[in-house]
């Protein structure tokens, strides 16, 4: 045999083929393993990018003024922008005024709001949660804020919730 042979070095097309798509199959597995692993993925992002979002949403130097109606600021501020496509959002606000009472304003964002959803899809949303919780399969993310809670000066620590499914 020649040593410039046409024979040598040579691999059949079909096996290379296998050897290509096992490789492919390898890195794809691989890549389902790693998703788990890699920090800012899954849907557990969804709701610590979310509640940013939110919280930027909501936020007046730094405060969230709820004193007058905070459900009604929850609803005007929170913008489509925030929340993620194709998702149900629920924020809730709570806080301890200096009575013990609790503070808790709260208002829910059907999947589509607010261009594919009515007042209706709100409400029902919103008796959903109070009736039933938040499902099991929502992404949660909480944060401290401070919340005006009987008037301007009058601020105290309080959460900020929001559960994404």
């Amino acid at each position: 045999m020649s040593r410039w042979s046409k024979s040598r070095a040579q691999t059949e097309p079909f096996a290379a083929i296998i050897s290509v798509g096992m490789l492919v199959i390898g890195i794809g597995i691989f890549a389902v393993y790693m998703g788990g692993l890699v920090p800012n993925s899954g849907q557990s992002a969804t709701a610590d990018q979310t509640i940013d979002l939110v919280w930027n949403d909501i936020e007046e130097d730094g405060t969230f003024y709820g004193h007058d109606d905070g459900e009604q600021v929850l609803t005007d501020s929170v913008t489509a922008d925030a929340l993620p496509a194709g998702a149900t959002v629920y924020v809730r606000v709570t806080a301890i005024d200096e009575d013990g009472q609790e503070y808790e304003a709260s208002a829910g964002f059907p999947s589509g709001y607010p261009d594919d959803t009515s007042v209706l899809d709100v409400w029902t949303l919103e008796d959903d949660v109070e009736s039933e919780g938040i499902p099991e399969r929502a992404s949660v993310a909480t944060r401290t804020i401070p919340i005006t809670v009987e008037n301007r000066a009058n601020t105290r620590t309080g959460t900020l919730e929001v559960a994404v499914w």
